[in-house]
């Protein structure tokens, strides 16, 4: 009589002790197990789930959200999944990331109760409301000066500081030690600028960065780098920007400039700015606090004669966890600033806020300060995805400048009030079934400046965005499961309502859609790999399964991988010469289609480099970092060879060194 013995495998014995101290609840020790059995048995949904959830437990956020990416990838989430994998994601702030994980719950008939709580939260943190003016924005190109930035206008005249461009330079690290201040007359018929060391009226000081003038023109505030000051963060031991106040004198010079009584070594103190009466000077420093709220916040001091009184922080409605830098006004006493810390379309954007004076000490909720509007973010054009800051609005209120590095490098635009604005809607539609395709990520990019917004279709596949008129724009549709869909919109063209089509990767079943692609049009899948990446995460393999069954039930057809990137990391054509990563990219991607079974007839991948760019981002050449990805992307092109024997396809051996070769040379 035999008799049958049950070993248990290490992965159960994993499994149950984490198990056990789940029950006791030991979740530390529980995590310890769990972690060694998805090693032990990566394929065990229930052990990546239970891990997720204690990783909860300990308030591990950042390795819950990587289990359940793990888990997506492996398995069918469930709806508890969605839920703990959201709550992971807002833990962190990533309230974008986490909407889009809830969307699923969300698109049902009657979405579940918790899943609407935690759906209303991300919108609330999402949301902020827009300033309602409108802006036409320009380029303000300066003769000989490719960088400018920090504008400032007094008197007519434009003031900015400037340094030399050196490629591959990041220059928001030389935005508080641009060493040289310049002037331009905005009433003079050239752009003719000059020096402010060389300005009569204005002879300044040594500085560094930014420089303020109070409005009497009595004083000026401005940052100094200290001795061994290195970069953006001050050293704590040796490194930060004093700020330092002078006074103009009977004779018109400046007296020796004292250093602001509240400046501590090692720290930040930058972007002086004057109230509009002079009677604040208004800064940003990094400054460790009991009132900071962290990162760089605004403060400002009242001035008392000759003395300063002790600076107070604007409070948690204005500064937040991320920084709050170049402050301004406009002759209305409305306060101006950049932050990466509010919601923002991306990086730096601009923001507007006013004091509320009306409200008595016990009415306010920031110690002894003043009360403060909720913030209002600029609209697009103004903002964009890159870093936007200094607004600087001249005194009719109708034009002025902002800096921005939309163009890879910071530059001075200038801006103008708009009357004629218009607001477009949106509807995101699948191509084959005409249903609506909910939360689909657009981008716009100006075709003339390169000013870039990214904004995503509601639950009911509706956008609105509002635009200037005559304007081309770029549009870029990209979301999992539909083909990327590129489209040329110019704004005169476009009707109130416009209709934007998607088609899903499923169509590649279809026998009509085949026919018509099989002439080598090429088509992208929604793959999301960033800048000099050669390696496949698990959601583009995921996305990459559609092209496994499409070849293995069509042997008869042959897909051309063609692999491209960026320029942003070279200074000239000679540095990308090889094409490496391209070609490591499409060797990754025919690997894995290979193990996946598809027949290495029916593959050809060509690394080509940078030889094959959508836009003008050159080598060398300043680039913002969304028109460069434009550029980093893997095209498929589908060949059909019916009329071949399978033998016959591919008769030469396919060897990676003949990546520029063509399909038709290829099979000649």
């Amino acid at each position: 009589m035999g008799i049958l013995i049950l070993l248990p495998s290490c992965n159960s014995r994993h499994y149950w002790k984490a198990m056990k101290a789940y029950d006791d609840a030991r979740y530390q020790d529980a995590t310890k197990s769990l972690q060694q059995a998805v090693i032990q048995w990566p394929n065990d949904s229930m052990a990546w789930r239970m891990l997720g959830q204690t990783q909860l437990f300990t308030a591990d956020f950042e390795g819950a959200e990587k289990t359940f990416e793990e888990l997506d990838h492996r398995a069918m989430v469930s709806k508890q999944d969605r839920l703990d994998w959201a709550t992971a994601l807002m833990n962190q702030g990533k309230y974008g990331a986490s909407a889009t994980i809830l969307e699923p719950l969300m698109v049902a008939t009657q979405p579940d109760v918790y899943a609407s709580v935690l759906w209303g939260k991300c919108e609330k943190q999402l949301f902020i409301e827009s300033d309602h003016r409108f802006w036409g924005v320009q380029s303000f190109d300066i003769p000989e000066i490719p960088v400018a930035s920090s504008p400032r206008i007094s008197e007519g005249r434009v003031y900015f500081s400037s340094e030399p461009y050196q490629w591959g330079e990041a220059a928001p690290l030389a935005r508080m030690d641009q060493q040289e201040m310049y002037v331009l007359d905005l009433a003079a018929r050239d752009r003719r600028v000059m020096r402010t060391s060389q300005y009569s009226s204005w002879d300044v000081p040594k500085h560094d960065g930014l420089v303020s003038l109070s409005p009497d023109g009595r004083a000026i505030a401005f940052s100094r780098k200290s001795k061994d000051g290195l970069a953006w963060f001050g050293d704590p031991m040796t490194g930060g920007y004093q700020l330092l106040v002078a006074q103009r004198t009977a004779t018109g010079d400046w007296t020796n400039p004292t250093p602001f009584p509240f400046v501590e070594k090692g720290y930040t103190f930058v972007h002086p700015t004057w109230s509009p009466d002079g009677s604040r000077l208004y800064f940003a420093t990094d400054l460790p606090s009991p009132e900071s709220q962290g990162g760089i916040d605004l403060w400002y001091s009242d001035r008392n004669g000759t003395f300063w009184e002790e600076p107070i922080n604007l409070g948690p409605t204005v500064n937040t966890t991320g920084d709050e830098v170049f402050p301004s006004f406009d002759a209305e006493g409305k306060l101006y600033f950049s932050s990466n810390g509010h919601p923002s379309l991306g990086g730096l954007d601009i923001y507007s806020t006013e004091r509320i004076p009306t409200n008595s000490e016990s009415q306010r909720n920031w110690r002894d300060g003043d009360e403060w509007t909720a913030p209002q973010r600029m609209p697009f054009p103004v903002n964009t995805l890159s870093d936007d800051h200094s607004f600087a609005l001249a005194p009719d209120g109708q034009t002025g400048f902002i800096s921005s590095d939309r163009s890879g490098i910071d530059k001075i635009y200038q801006i103008k009030l708009l009357e004629n604005w218009k607001t477009y809607e949106f509807t995101t539609l699948s191509s084959k079934s005409n249903h609506i395709v909910p939360r689909v990520p657009m981008v716009l990019i100006d075709e003339q400046n390169a000013s870039a917004i990214q904004f995503t279709s509601d639950l009911n596949g509706l956008a609105s965005i509002a635009l200037p008129p005559h304007r081309n724009y770029r549009l870029e549709m990209k979301i999992p499961g539909y083909i990327v869909q590129h489209r040329d919109i110019a704004v005169d063209d476009l009707q109130g309502q416009t209709t934007l089509e998607l088609t899903p990767v499923t169509a590649l079943r279809d026998y009509n859609f085949i026919e018509s692609m099989a002439g080598g049009q090429p088509f992208e899948l929604a793959l999301q790999h960033g800048p000099m990446a050669t390696k496949l995460n698990n959601r583009e393999r995921d996305e990459l399964l559609i092209l496994v069954d499409f070849l293995r039930m069509n042997p008869q057809m042959l897909l051309e991988i063609r692999t491209h990137e960026d320029a942003a990391s070279y200074q000239d054509d000679l540095d990308n010469k090889t094409g490496r990563v391209t070609k490591s990219r499409a060797i990754e991607l025919e690997s894995y289609l290979l193990k996946r079974g598809v027949s290495s007839k029916q593959l050809i991948a060509i690394g080509k480099g940078t030889n094959e760019l959508r836009n003008t981002c050159e080598p060398g050449t300043p680039c913002s970092n969304i028109c460069h990805a434009e550029n980093r992307r893997t095209e498929f092109r589908i060949y059909g060879l019916l009329q071949r024997m399978p033998g016959q396809i591919d008769p030469i051996p396919f060897t990676r060194t003949q990546d520029n070769t063509t399909p038709a040379q290829r099979l000649d």
